[in-house]
């Protein structure tokens, strides 16, 4: 069998990886001369999500970031998707299901690559147009019921967001400005509103500062928490409920339409059918 020429296929390219006999190729980095010892784990996260590396302070933002999200309650959905699926016996199974669930969801990173949307076309518009912030974002609202990064289920503020506003003060980059931009989009939601921001925005105005797109946001975020798929994964595994996978009929009620009578016994078979069901007593 002849083979077709290599010309006839078409190329893929790649500026990922590159392997080699002594040396490795990550991004355009000498693995074990340039990464090996002056990389982190966070480092790497950046690296293979946005194509480039951040500086050391930077990551911490990234760091701090990823442990005030942290809230692995198995009660929410996604991470009780991932227990659910876990249950039959596969930690990836279901650590892939939960983080697959949340591309283009309402809640988790999608919500932040939302807010950061928002915030840059808010910091856009109030620039180029030269109006105030309080009419740029008060015109949203008039015909915007839901607002990205803004509202705090089951609690009156976001307790995650307190601990974030607090390391971004310690960095010292709460004067940045898409941080500043935040905090008053912040209180004009707040005062029309009256509903707090949440971690959402704020983690898309802080990543806004370092620079990443609002297109980015969605899989880094992904990549950020991915720690608390993993925990509820190893656990839901190891567990492994069959409660999971099959709920006992004492935990169900039924509230549909009561069952429907059999029309296989009739008065008189011999007849020709009415379209009525008979009910037969003994």
């Amino acid at each position: 069998m002849s083979k077709l020429p290599m010309t006839s296929v078409e190329s893929i390219i790649t500026h990922c990886a590159h392997w080699g006999y002594d040396e490795h190729q990550y991004f355009g980095y000498r693995v074990f001369e340039e990464l090996v010892g002056h990389e982190t784990l966070t480092g790497l996260t950046a690296l293979s999500t946005l194509g480039r590396r951040l500086p050391s302070n930077e990551l911490g933002v990234l760091d701090d970031a990823a442990t005030a999200l942290t809230l692995a309650d198995p009660r929410i959905w996604p991470l009780k998707l991932t227990r659910t699926v876990a249950s039959y016996g596969g930690s990836l199974a279901g650590i892939s299901a939960g983080l697959l669930a949340q591309e283009d969801a309402r809640i988790g990173p999608w919500a932040v690559q939302r807010s950061a949307e928002l915030l840059a076309r808010w910091q856009s518009a109030a620039s180029a147009a030269g109006a105030s912030l309080e009419s740029t974002v008060g015109e949203y609202l008039a015909t915007h019921p839901f607002v990205w990064g803004f509202g705090t289920p089951y609690r009156v503020r976001d307790e995650r967001l307190v601990a974030f506003e607090q390391r971004i003060r310690l960095r010292e980059r709460d004067g940045l400005t898409f941080w500043r931009l935040f905090q008053d989009v912040a209180r004009i939601v707040h005062l029309t509103r009256k509903v707090p921001a949440n971690m959402g925005m704020a983690v898309a105005a802080a990543f806004l500062d370092l620079g990443i797109r609002p297109e980015e946001m969605g899989v880094i975020v992904t990549a950020l928490i991915s720690h608390m798929f993993m925990a509820n994964g190893v656990e839901g595994t190891q567990d492994a409920p069959a409660v999971l996978r099959c709920l006992p009929v004492s935990a169900l009620r039924y509230t549909g339409c009561a069952p429907r009578q059999s029309p296989a016994s009739r008065a008189d078979c011999g007849s020709e059918q009415t379209g009525r069901a008979v009910t037969v007593t003994e």
